[in-house]
């Protein structure tokens, strides 16, 4: 007999979703655990109605900005559910300095990026992590592909003249450290913060924003500890490059001699495609008493488009915290160590290949390379390239300790202490021959040079903090306080010798070239010590979590600065008033979790300039013979200034931060920020004065704008989601003050144009005047004879070669106006996919690839191909600065694309995570550039805009990756 056939017993369950308040919950997702296909969404009542839901079990209820509820169903036909809010957002714990805070308490413009949340893919440097993920954050590379090249970073524009525009770097709080010393995958978050108030603290480096890094600090339960793998492959593809004539084009336009050869130089010096590999295994825990322990390896390599060009790195990770004392007492140790191969290409020859004569051969009939013996000084690339050995090996270390104390800790009070000590080292060895055979030694009539450079920086810290928090019912102070110190260390040596008999011992017989012997060879040195102290302190009140303010102070000196100027305090304050917490908008909980309007105002300093700047310095300034024999002589190479001091800048800055139906969430901000004494390179009046120059604090600047960032869970509680956000900023800034009544300049001119006997630069910026501002001739067509024309100041047409200097005006602007983000995160089952787009726009690029290489009178042996389609009018542009060579530069890419697939694991015993991504950077953009990628070009610094580096090859890549996870 045939058994009979079972099924489980089920129930039609039906019921309604409710908040706190009692509102109903529109859109409510309600499924059977474990049965993805079985579920339904509350009606406009709050109502649900579930067939067929087995009576053994669970309903679940998710909700964006809600708690997830699960309720066994326990063969029940109705089940009605309240759902509680999940603050997750609001509550995130944000690193700030020297502390942390929850995102409700900030009352200052501070942007937390979570390692969930960072740009996929490989990288040359950690920080392009945020590309795209922080509002008034610029991250500019130039050289993406080059894996010895890096990232700029720019917080909020430009607003210094010579002392740098970066934002101090603080990992694990030690400042000024270097963020390559990091795996990219040990790190936690990454804090920016970007106005005045929230980076006051940081005193006189706190100007251009701060970055906040933190490392991860263990994971899992006590006792078990997580083996974390994550490994990686990318593929960089070469984009199209500068269209250049071909041999065949070339001997057609008859510009120059014909050596019988067809050579594509560029080609010859690039890999079509390049590659990055990255390994990472790390193992981490906790401890039974609250402590924690992490240590990681990682190894990585990779090479660039040139085919010189490669970087292998060799680093480790180790830190652990222990508590002792009946948990009254914590140590915490950590060690980072980074050893770094670079090997160096000449990323000038690649202008070289696309310029030279495409006839001209590569080798020799016996295979030796030829060298091309006209224009002057002129280097076979391939050569060049090949030959020449450009090497470099670095070191990192970053270590520190902290011991903190417990010393009183109940209900409403909290009361620690911490001492931490931290060592910041990197130093630098640098390699160089080239041999007896190079275009180098054919021009400089020599057998060979061997050059060797070691550099080593070193900083020590001590700080002492103390903390005291209260909590009473509707109040909540935090107070923190201390001291900081810290000594900075640089030393050098130089070598330099030519002339060699052998070239296989390379820099290692550098000792044996003859012009050590002729006293020609050249030795140097040098070395500098600065310390910085500083006392600092901040308060934070909370009432009720509706009214949130802010104060600090930081008072600090440098012995950097002039006698008469060691020390300044920087104070900051700020308040909020988080109106979703007001009675008026108690009835409006589900529509309004956070309206936080808020104002801070701050002061903070710039100081980054070299030591003694402030003190008169002499360098030797050759020799003399005197009393029958040689001495070597001094000279002054820098007057004192006891005046001299850090740039202030101070900031005022408006924001709202909102949430709106637990789903839409963002900040609009508008900024003032002030940098007052501006250090700048005067003529120094002579007498009293020794030395032409003097370094003084005269000018002042003005940067405002606008930043909006907006969040939306477009779609949600469907089989689908999907995230999106928009990051927008606007930003000027101007020059307002450039003279005192010792020091005059009516105004300042930026960045010399290449080439010998130049006189011309790039910018020109006035009092009143924005900075990045182009300063040249203006386009006014050509004559007859295929001359470009200007106009003079007058109106009149006249030949670029004839045109007179007063005539030149503004013709166009650098700097970006706008930036625009927009990034999206779609999740569908398993898997999961997000794409961020950028782009800037409203400004100009100055293309001197077509200034250089585009006319037909151009000095250069080959040209571009528009030299005779789209230029083929102009044939000579008279060697100026002229708005011919301006272009539009506003762009808009697709910047990122991540495709990722999480394994659904049924059995977590061992293994705890498998996800596997692939990752495309740089796949298309859309613009009006004739140039390669406008993004490639410097938009960072007072002197953005102008595409010089051009030449070396963009690229696509693609990252193939695995994360598996065990525990």
């Amino acid at each position: 007999m045939a058994a009979p056939f079972l099924s489980a017993q089920t129930v039609n369950v039906s019921g309604t979703v409710s908040d706190p308040t009692g509102e109903v919950l529109i859109g409510v997702s309600v499924s059977v655990k474990g049965d993805q296909t079985h579920g339904i969404a509350t009606d406009f009542d709050g109502h649900y109605t579930l067939n067929k839901v087995p009576s053994d079990g669970t309903l679940v209820f998710s909700y964006v900005g809600f708690k997830a509820v699960e309720v066994p169903v326990k063969g029940q036909t109705r089940i009605d559910v309240t759902m509680e809010e999940d603050s997750e957002l609001l509550d995130e714990v944000v690193v700030v300095g020297y502390g942390s805070l929850s995102r409700k308490e900030l009352s200052s413009s501070i942007v937390q990026v979570n390692r969930d949340d960072f740009q996929k893919g490989a990288m040359n440097n950690p920080m392009e992590m945020l590309t795209g993920k922080v509002v008034g954050l610029n991250v500019s590379s130039t050289a993406a592909a080059n894996p010895n090249g890096s990232a700029d970073l720019q917080v909020r524009g430009a607003t210094s003249l010579s002392a740098g525009n970066g934002p101090l770097i603080v990992i694990d709080g030690v400042a000024g450290g270097d963020i390559r010393t990091l795996a990219p995958q040990d790190i936690e978050s990454m804090s920016v913060l970007k106005d005045a108030a929230s980076a006051a603290i940081y005193g006189t480096r706190g100007a251009n924003g701060v970055i906040l890094i933190t490392t991860k600090k263990g994971t899992g339960e006590a006792g078990l500890p997580v083996i974390t793998y994550d490994s990686y492959g990318a593929l960089a593809f070469a984009k199209d490059k500068p269209e250049v004539l071909s041999p065949y084009e070339w001997r057609l336009a008859r510009r120059g001699n014909d050596y019988g050869a067809s050579t594509d130089w560029y080609d010859l010096i690039t890999r079509k495609t390049a590659y990055d590999t990255n390994q990472y295994l790390a193992i981490d825990g906790s401890l039974a008493n609250g402590g924690y322990y992490t240590a990681s390896m990682n190894w990585k390599k990779a090479n660039g488009l040139d085919i010189v060009s490669r970087r292998e790195e060799f680093g480790g990770r180790a830190a652990v915290s222990a508590n002792a004392l009946d948990n009254h007492l914590r140590i915490t140790a950590s060690l980072n160590a980074r050893k770094v191969k670079e090997k160096w290409g000449d990323d000038g020859m690649f202008d070289t290949a696309l310029s030279m004569n495409p006839t001209i051969p590569v080798y020799n009939a016996d295979g030796s390379y030829y060298q091309p013996t006209s224009p002057t000084d002129i280097k076979n690339p391939v050569q060049q390239l090949r030959v020449n050995k450009s090497e470099g090996n670095r070191t990192y270390i970053l270590g520190s300790t902290d011991i903190k104390y417990n010393i009183w800790n109940n209900e409403h009070h909290n009361v620690s202490t911490t001492f931490s000590y931290s060592y910041n080292y990197n130093d630098l060895k640098s390699d160089y021959y080239t041999p007896t055979t190079s275009g180098e030694s054919y021009w400089g009539g020599y057998a060979g040079r061997a050059s060797q450079q070691y550099q080593k920086w070193w900083t020590n810290r001590v700080e002492w903090i103390g903390n005291y928090g209260f909590q009473n019912g509707d109040h909540d102070v935090k107070v923190v306080g201390g001291y900081s110190f810290e000594r900075s260390n640089w030393e050098q040596m130089f070598m330099q010798n030519n002339n060699f008999t052998f070239d296989k011992p390379l820099w290692n017989g550098i000792g044996s070239g003859t012009w050590l012997a002729d006293g020609k060879a050249q030795m140097y040195g040098g070395k500098s010590q600065s310390t910085l102290i500083g006392f600092f302190g901040r308060v934070n009140y909370s009432w009720k979590g509706m009214i949130i303010a802010s104060a600090s102070i930081r008072h600090e000196g440098s012995t950097k600065f002039g006698a008469d100027h060691k020390w300044g305090s920087f104070p900051a304050a700020s308040i909020a008033w988080e109106m979703a917490k007001a009675p008026f908008l108690a009835d409006y909980v589900q529509t309004v979790q956070s309206l936080k309007p808020r104002i801070s105002y701050g002061v903070t300093g710039r100081s980054d300039f070299d030591a003694y700047k402030s003190l008169a310095t002499y360098s030797p300034g050759g020799t003399y013979y005197i009393d029958g024999q040689w001495v070597t002589g001094y000279r002054p190479s820098n007057n004192a200034n006891p005046n001299l001091g850090w740039e202030k800048l101070s900031s005022t800055n408006y924001g709202i931060d909102f949430m709106f139906f637990n789903r839409i969430y963002g900040s609009i901000e508008y900024f003032d920020r002030r940098s007052q004494d501006l250090l700048y390179n005067y003529t120094a009046p002579q007498p009293p004065y020794v030395y032409p120059e003097i370094l003084v604090n005269v000018g002042t600047t003005k940067n405002t704008g606008i930043e909006l960032a907006v969040t939306a869970d477009a779609v949600v509680n469907q089989p689908v989601t999907w995230t999106t956000g928009i990051n927008y900023s606007y930003g000027t800034t101007k020059l307002t003050k450039l003279s005192n009544s010792i020091y005059q300049a009516s105004y300042l001119d930026l960045y010399q144009k290449p080439g010998v006997g130049t006189s011309e630069y790039f910018f020109r910026v006035e009092e009143g005047g924005k900075i990045g501002q182009f300063w040249g001739y203006e386009y006014a067509g050509v004559d007859e004879n295929h001359n470009m024309l200007v106009y003079t100041s007058d109106g009149e047409k006249v030949t670029a070669a004839s045109a007179d200097p007063k005539d030149k005006r503004y013709i166009g602007d650098g700097a970006p106006k706008h930036f625009l983000t927009w990034n999206n995160t779609v999740k569908w089952k398993s898997f999961d996919l997000s794409l961020m787009f950028n782009g800037a726009f409203g400004f100009q690029i100055f293309n001197m690839r077509r200034y250089g290489m585009g006319l037909r009178g151009c000095g250069t042996d080959n040209v571009l191909r528009s030299t005779y389609l789209k230029d083929r009018d102009v044939w000579s542009g008279g060697g100026v600065i002229s708005s011919y060579f301006l272009e539009n530069g506003d762009y808009f890419k697709l910047e990122n694309v991540t495709l990722g697939y999480t394994v659904p694991l049924k059995d977590r015993r061992l293994l705890d995570t498998l996800r596997f991504y692939i990752a495309a950077k740089n796949l298309f953009t859309i613009t009006s550039y004739s140039g390669t990628d406008p993004s490639a070009v410097p938009s960072t610094g007072i002197t953005p805009g102008i595409d010089v580096t051009s030449a070396y090859p963009t690229a696509t890549q693609v990252t193939f990756g695995v994360n598996i996870r065990f525990r």
